[in-house]
């Protein structure tokens, strides 16, 4: 095979599925010890991990084997309900898999059925508050008729993308009957998400793959060093079989891999950004403009402290109390991560490279002479385009100066407060107060939050407050 070709379709197709074994044997027996009222299993990983490509081949087994199947596509329902931009109980994707497989189902009463579940996801559309009974009968009606031959296997990509998938969920779970459904990992922080979870039989978790089978994944005409800089960009994202691939793809397309032998090397040092439409990147757009100016200028700052927000907010124009909320709401969509001093900084190199590629109006925010804050070493400008290479953050000292967000958390310790309630107080998430608390015990040495107290009021820190007489004295 010559260099640059990559592996064809075919074989992309049938390695996806490597690595994944016992998932799919635990899928097949799974069908095999349906209980008398159906049974509902859930396939749960990140973004891009293969939770598509793993029901696809159990359903391609499945079907192999005379098991009829009926493949659903939750994000079929975003689109498809006529003039409401979604469609709330899938009612859409169910008609859309159905007509696919008909002559697996079909007979002539569930052609009227598949056309009364159609005209009735038209009537949604145009009253979008249709009452659960209602569309649960039609469900229920349709499932029952493709079930009575024999045992059925609903397969349900993205079950979270609907709505309001319950309706769907225990419809299609009947007796002999095998529900299969994902989700995204980060899903369970939806509320929505509770109920399908709760109705769930089991989960499947699906863990990184190692790095031996991403290598094999990503095309075997690769030079080791390239996958050395794939390890070093994506950090734990390598492992995600979704994330390599599209990575691996994006380099192609954009020539940067260039024959040296019989192997593809990279063409320069650039840094390795995520694809465009990267699911951590369109979490990031969809917290508004915001979001991504604050990613970048975590990239660009390399890492940062709640105590740097209002120099932040000052040198981006923006409210101070929005910045910190959309920074809690990156930490809680994974695209920050604390670090042991109690830092924030990006997932991973190739994200902080398309932070930065994407938002260099927010960069030139910070590098300009108005902004405080020192050029950081992560940022290097060649050719107009910006290397981006994380570094270890430095060591904070203890005799460093306490700041006045570290001194106001820790005398709300000491009047008794818990980190939820300082949260509160202080208008930060508790998440960020507990990143904020690791960082002081790391920058003092102390090991608990009594010592924390006393090393703050020895330091004069709290200003003379007092605070060790608790919220009674107070």
């Amino acid at each position: 095979m010559a260099p640059g070709t990559g592996r064809t379709a075919m074989g992309r197709e049938q390695m996806s599925i490597e690595g994944r074994d016992g998932e799919l044997a635990g899928l097949r027996s799974a069908l095999r010890s349906c209980a008398p009222g159906g049974r509902l299993l859930i396939v749960r990983g990140d973004a891009g991990i293969g939770k598509t490509r793993l029901l696809d081949a159990a359903g391609s087994r499945w079907r192999a084997r005379g098991t009829r199947v009926a493949q659903v596509r939750g994000r079929r329902s975003r689109e498809s309900a006529p003039g409401t931009g979604t469609d709330r109980y899938g009612i859409g994707a169910v008609v859309d898999a159905l007509r696919q497989d008909f002559d697996r189902f079909g007979d002539c009463g569930l052609v009227d059925g598949i056309s009364e579940l159609a005209r009735f996801h038209q009537r949604q559309a145009e009253d979008p508050a249709a009452r659960f009974p209602a569309v649960a009968a039609e469900l229920n009606w349709v499932f029952d008729r493709i079930s009575r031959p024999g045992p059925v296997v609903v397969l349900i990509d993205d079950v979270l993308d609907i709505a309001d998938p319950v309706p769907l969920l225990l419809a299609a779970r009947r007796p002999g009957c095998l529900v299969v459904a994902s989700v995204r990992s980060d899903d369970a922080v939806v509320p929505a998400s509770a109920e399908p979870l709760d109705l769930a039989d089991d989960v499947i978790d699906l863990d990184p793959l190692a790095d031996e089978i991403i290598a094999g994944l990503a095309g075997d005409d690769l030079d080791e060093s390239v996958h050395t800089a794939l390890r070093a960009a994506l950090g734990p994202l390598y492992g995600n079989p979704g994330t390599v691939l599209a990575t691996v793809e994006a380099l192609r397309d954009r020539g940067r891999l260039v024959a040296a032998g019989d192997r593809l090397r990279l063409d320069d040092q650039a840094p390795i950004c995520l694809p465009y439409d990267h699911d951590l990147l369109l979490r990031a757009r969809r917290l508004g403009s915001l979001g991504p100016r604050l990613l970048a200028t975590t990239a660009w700052l390399d890492a940062f402290g709640i105590d740097d927000l209002p120099a932040i907010a000052d040198a981006l124009g923006e409210d101070i109390v929005e910045c910190g909320r959309t920074v809690d709401r990156l930490v809680e969509n994974g695209l920050l991560v604390g670090d042991v001093q109690g830092l924030l900084c990006c997932l991973c190199p190739a994200l902080a490279a398309s932070a930065v590629a994407e938002e260099r109006a927010a960069v030139r925010c910070l590098a300009g002479p108005a902004a405080e804050f020192p050029k950081p070493a992560l940022l290097r400008e060649t050719g107009g385009s910006p290397l981006v290479a994380v570094a270890p953050a430095q060591p904070s000292s203890a005799a460093q100066p306490w700041s006045a967000t570290e001194s106001r958390i820790v005398e709300l310790i000491g009047m008794g407060l818990t980190n939820r309630l300082i949260g509160s107080e202080l208008g930060l998430s508790e998440k960020t107060v507990e990143s904020q608390l690791t960082r002081l015990f790391a920058k003092t040495g102390c090991r608990s939050r009594v010592e924390l107290v006393a090393a703050a009021n020895s330091a004069g820190a709290l200003r003379g407050r007092g605070v060790l007489r608790g919220r009674s004295a107070a």
